[in-house]
């Protein structure tokens, strides 16, 4: 049986509230709509438990009275269904039952932490209490959802602006080659960084760590980074030091910005035809070279040079003097980081140490001269333990453009224009240097599978693949090609750091990825002789060996 006494809804300055009553007695349905009738309720009343639970999935409510005994069903059963649909709804117990000395009941009652208790004798006043109790917490917690779930949104939205406003994370140029890791502690960023090309083979870094977090820090890097593009326009015209580009932003920081925030800083310009680095630094830790014919890594020496961080005062003036000159050798490779790097923790919260980290990129320059250094160096940390981040983390390279006859590197944008065009380039290589045409058809037909594969099967849920992989095809005498591509993931929506995979992880993956991808993944296993697959703290690196049926010296 089934009982309404649901009023029109209307437009009112008092709360309304919908409510599900649910009693085996038909009194004690009467008493409830008697009791609430003059009130702002629209109540539905239900005499099983069947029913109550059609009307809850039927009819939106804010509150729902059940009694404990229902028959064949009691109210506890009840609950369950109902949380099967609704995992917050309050739900308010009335019964006359007299709880035992271990208190039960209420034991059981609360094992929800939705569920309210109120006996059966209540006054009205009472009821409506409890009542406007429950749906008052419902409603706040319902609205603090929604308001995070939005929050969420936008903050998702803010990363993509911030992604926009970042250059690709590998760029490469006749001149230089720069690669960066960008890691948000949570969603958003107060790092900042861009590269800015300044003509003649000379070209700007600018790398800052805004103070803070969240979304007031991120505000200020996106104010930054367009402050840059325009100075750039300013830069073009003429030859600018460090220390001038320093005092223009702290200008703007401190005129054109509010908030009372500060940043440190260090603005670098590379002249790569003359290998000269010039650089200042505005509270920021310095750069460190890698020397790779030296076989080891050190801080480039600042001496007592360096100013104090950006926005403290707006009549400082950062002065030439303090510019640090720097000669670059071929083979240098200089990186730069913001102080997230060195705050990371091991568990027994120990930060990263300078001598490790010098000592960390000594052993990773013999491991290759192509990879690049701030996905290696991240990944190594979190393996040794330093995987507890208290700030954001930003590690950004820069090196002179290798030129090798006997490899080619190309930085490919995920189109199938651009892939046609990088993988026909890669095959005339092989071709030139080989004279076997059989074995450049082999290149491209590998490359043009595994990279539209790429395109095909990850690119639409990896937006961070649209700035491109990067490849490159090395030739190893007597017989042999071997092949490296570089693509990078994001991290997990939760914003924690991804550690590294291990191999069955990887895989079990692959596995996966070939057993959906069918001709194209077959047609590689055939080509290749070998193929590996390594995860370095959101950069996977995928190795392929072809092997040449005669070696080149025999090949007309």
């Amino acid at each position: 049986m089934v009982q309404s006494s649901r009023m029109q809804k209307q437009y009112m300055t008092k709360q309304t509230y919908n409510v599900l009553a649910v009693d085996d007695e038909k009194f004690s349905l009467v008493l409830l709509q008697s009791c609430l009738r003059s009130e702002n309720y629209n109540v539905i009343t239900c005499d099983n438990a069947l029913q109550a639970v059609k009307e809850f999935k039927t009819h939106d409510f804010d509150v729902i009275l059940l009694d404990v005994m229902l028959g064949s069903i009691d109210g506890f059963e009840v609950r369950k269904l109902i949380r099967e649909y609704d995992q917050k709804i309050p739900i308010i117990f009335l019964t006359s039952l007299l709880d035992d000395i271990n208190s039960s009941l209420i034991n059981r009652i609360s094992e929800d932490q939705y569920s309210y208790y109120l006996n059966k004798s209540f006054q009205k006043k009472q009821l409506i209490e409890k009542i406007e109790h429950a749906v008052r917490v419902y409603r706040e917690e319902s609205d603090a959802a929604r308001f995070y779930k939005q929050l969420n949104v936008d903050l998702l939205l803010a990363r993509e602006v911030q992604q926009v406003l970042l250059p690709p994370w590998c760029s490469l140029n006749e001149h230089m080659l720069t690669t960066y890791l960008y890691e948000p502690r949570f969603r958003i960023s107060g790092d900042s960084l861009d590269l800015v090309e300044l003509g003649s083979g000379r070209y700007l870094l600018f790398l800052a760590d805004i103070a803070g977090h969240g979304i007031q820090s991120a505000l200020y890097m996106s104010a930054i980074q367009s402050f840059l593009k325009t100075l750039r326009l300013e830069m073009l015209e003429q030859a600018w030091l460090p220390n001038l580009i320093l005092n223009r932003i702290n200008q703007f920081f401190c005129n054109d910005l509010s908030g009372g925030s500060y940043m440190t800083c260090l603005v670098a310009i590379f002249d790569f035809p003359n290998r000269r680095l010039v650089f200042q630094s505005a509270g920021h830790p310095g750069l460190i070279c890698c020397s790779q014919h030296e076989q080891r890594a050190y801080e480039i020496d600042m001496g007592d040079k360096g100013g104090i961080p950006i926005g403290w005062f707006a009549h400082t003036e950062y002065q030439e003097e303090d510019n640090v000159y720097y000669d670059l050798a071929p083979d240098d490779i200089i990186l730069g980081y913001t102080d997230g790097l060195i705050d990371l923790k091991n568990e027994y919260e120990e930060t990263v140490a300078t001598p490790l980290l010098l000592n960390l990129l000594t052993s990773l320059m013999e491991k290759s001269i192509f990879l690049p250094l701030p996905y290696l160096l991240r990944s190594a940390l979190d393996q040794i333990g330093y995987d507890v981040v208290s700030d954001d983390v930003c590690i950004v390279e820069v090196r002179t453009a290798p030129k090798n006859e006997d490899s080619l590197l190309q930085l490919i944008n995920l189109t199938k224009g651009d892939v046609s065009r990088g993988v026909e380039h890669f095959g005339r290589f092989v071709e030139e240097r080989t004279h076997n045409d059989e074995l450049a058809t082999r290149v491209e037909l590998l490359l043009s599978e595994f990279i539209n594969n790429v395109i095909e099967h990850e690119c639409a849920n990896r937006p961070s693949l649209r700035s491109g992989i990067s490849v490159q095809v090395c030739l190893r005498e007597p017989d042999s090609v071997h092949i490296t591509v570089l693509d990078r993931e994001l991290k997990n929506e939760h914003g924690g750091l991804q550690l590294a995979k291990d191999a069955a992880e990887i895989f079990e993956e692959q596995n996966q990825a070939m057993a959906s991808s069918g001709r194209g993944l077959a047609i590689i296993r055939t080509i290749s002789s070998n193929i590996m697959r390594k995860h370095y703290n959101g950069l996977n690196q995928t190795d392929f060996l072809i092997r040449s049926d005669r070696p080149w010296s025999t090949q007309g």
